[in-house]
């Protein structure tokens, strides 16, 4: 994981990354799926490539500028899955890759089905008859984005009035959404036991902070009520239960003889820290007490309009504010230091830092680092550093903590991660070792397979994993630590040196790695001891340290690849695709004397 390796392959396969989609052959496009009713998209990404048919194989036809509106004939599917748009194009049909078109409801889709209520959180479902149609709104007449087996379990998240009045369920079922009548489909009842629930003891003081406030029998609005309290009076906390919807209750003595329930958030604890945490710990708040969770948290009014999207979306994930106790010019100020923060040389020279040693400005040429990128320029580091640029659906993941939870991490997730660009890592042994290395260190096994990624590619290949390498037989490396380019050696090379014991038969972090499992197991392990437990626990901060005080900035950071925190983080997304209804924690970072507003990509 050295600086110079690591910025260099990361950079590289980021590039690789980047223009995939466009260059994979695949073989013919599907059949296409025709809407009933046309609709209407928004190119989110361009200049976009449009071609001939459903597939980066296909001819050419042009390209099309970002925030364009085409109408969408039709749909189709290439060889890995990916969604495919037909319109018309210059007097032709072509098509454009889904991922980068925002799809608009029709008028008349909009008016035809009901309003969508939604369900917070989700409920479990069972299919009564099966094969069962799935439709892409509520209605027989919308068109069919697939089926559902006889008593396969759903996810429903809302719910519909449909074309035939008939409510309808809308559903996720695998990586898609769709919607099912609900006659066909078996609701499974949350119990409102009180036993069912977790119940951790408390015995503190509390007063309540808005009145008059309802009492309930149990921990829920689902409970009756059995009276109320009045603001400012004092009670005693008896133990607080998390309920089935992820809400903190209070329990306490209501009267001699009944015990009462209130909802946490209109409750301070006396003798706390006077952060008031509002029920569910950050999860599943309503708009007000997710204003109050911002405030608490300390987030500067410029971060929260994307918060609030954010949290409307996904009211389960948890975003808390990683106050970094720094200066906003000082840290950009050491992050500057020369050789820290690189970019490719392809790119734009607004990106490329003309400071000394950087740029000859007689020959006209920037300096090579690692043997041929570019020191980045001030603007594009502040633009990568500032969180604000962040907060979006596909660059979020880069705050994500790193640290094992079985309850949204498991094999099937790193399955979603591997599935896809004919990544290597795809087979049962290898969804094994990344799942137990996760578990063993502790550390995410999604974050572990991201890293491996963007280490050796989709499709590795390297002789750090290949086993094969001249002089270093049957010895493995799957973080690239300690590859890098010596007097004596290459990195390949001086990586698995490090690999085999580093020439003096080091045993730390289970080496020698002679075999897989034990080059994903001690990687992992490395990454925990030294990143993890450094308060590096995120992307980002994996990237840039900043949670260690002025003096360790721009030292001890994982590589010199400006953009990698926001590369890998959209790698690790792969992994919530199929379902991200969980209580994720996010930890975006906070700096003082911050810009008014985000700093913009030059």
């Amino acid at each position: 994981m050295s600086t110079r390796i690591n910025s260099k392959r990361i950079a590289a396969i980021t590039a690789l990354f980047m223009v995939m989609t466009i260059f994979a052959v695949l073989p013919a496009a599907g059949t296409a799926d025709v809407y009933g009713a046309t609709q209407k998209g928004t190119i989110k990404n361009g200049p976009l490539t449009v071609r001939s048919n459903a597939g980066t194989k296909y001819k050419k036809l042009g390209t099309i500028a970002k925030g364009k509106t085409i109408t969408i004939k039709g749909t189709k599917k290439d060889k890995n899955g990916t969604k495919w748009y037909k319109f018309k194009f210059k007097s032709k049909n072509g098509y454009v890759c889904g991922k980068y078109v925002k799809v608009k409801s029709t008028s008349k889709n909009s008016s035809s089905a009901g309003k969508l209520k939604t369900y917070s959180p989700s409920k479990k479902g069972t299919i009564k008859n099966g094969p069962l149609n799935v439709r892409s709104n509520a209605g027989t007449k919308y068109k069919k984005v697939g089926k559902v087996k006889k008593k396969a379990s759903v996810t429903i998240t809302g719910e519909k009035k449909g074309t035939d009045k008939a409510k309808w369920y809308r559903i996720k079922f695998g990586s898609k959404t769709g919607y099912v009548h609900s006659k066909y489909v078996t609701v499974k009842k949350t119990t409102s036991s009180a036993s069912k629930n977790k119940e951790t003891a408390v015995n503190k003081k509390a007063k309540i902070k808005n009145g008059p406030l309802n009492v309930r029998s149990g921990a829920g609005t689902n409970y009756s009520k059995i009276g109320s309290v009045a603001k400012g009076k004092s009670i005693t906390v008896l133990s607080q239960v998390t309920n089935a919807s992820g809400q903190v209750w209070y329990k306490f003595n209501y009267s001699s003889s009944k015990k009462g329930y209130v909802l946490s958030s209109y409750v301070t604890l006396t003798g706390s820290s006077g952060s008031q945490t509002p029920s569910g710990g950050g999860s599943n708040l309503n708009d007000a007490q997710f204003e109050s969770w911002m405030s608490a948290q300390g987030f500067p009014d410029s971060y929260k309009a994307k918060l609030r999207t954010l949290h409307k979306a996904h009211p389960q994930w948890i975003f808390k504010a990683q106050q970094t106790g720094l200066n906003w010019s000082g840290m950009l100020s050491k992050e500057m230091k020369l050789g820290i923060n690189l970019v490719e040389p392809t790119s734009p020279s607004s990106w490329k830092s003309k400071a000394p040693g950087a740029y000859n400005s007689s020959t006209g040429k920037y300096t090579a680092f690692d043997g041929r990128w570019n020191a980045a320029s001030e603007k594009i580091v502040a633009y990568y550093m500032d969180p604000r640029n962040f907060l979006t659906e596909s660059s979020i993941y880069q705050f994500m903590d790193h640290k094992f939870d079985a309850a949204s991490q498991n094999k099937n997730t790193i399955k979603s991660m591997v599935n896809r660009s004919n990544c290597f890592m795809n087979t049962t042994s290898y969804i094994n070792y990344l799942y137990n290395a996760g578990v063993n260190s502790k550390v995410n096994p999604n974050v572990i397979t991201a890293m491996v990624i963007m280490e050796q590619g989709w499709r590795g290949g390297s002789g750090l994993i290949s086993g094969n390498y001249s002089g270093y037989k049957g010895y493995y490396n799957h973080f690239n630590i300690g590859a890098y380019t010596t007097s004596t050696m290459n990195s390949t090379q001086r990586g698995l040196w490090w690999a085999k014991g580093a020439g003096t038969g080091a045993t730390s972090y289970g080496r020698p790695w002679n075999t897989i499992e034990k080059s994903l197991s001690g990687g992992a392990s490395y990454y925990s001891s030294n990143y993890l437990t450094n308060n590096q626990y995120t992307y980002y901060t994996k990237k840039f340290n900043v949670m260690n005080g002025l003096s360790n900035v721009a030292a001890h950071q994982y590589m010199t690849n400006t953009s990698g925190a926001e590369s890998e983080g959209k790698i690790l997304r792969y992994a919530y695709e199929a379902s991200d209804n969980y209580p994720i924690v996010f930890h975006i970072p906070v700096y003082s004397s911050m810009p008014s507003s985000p700093c913009a990509k030059p």
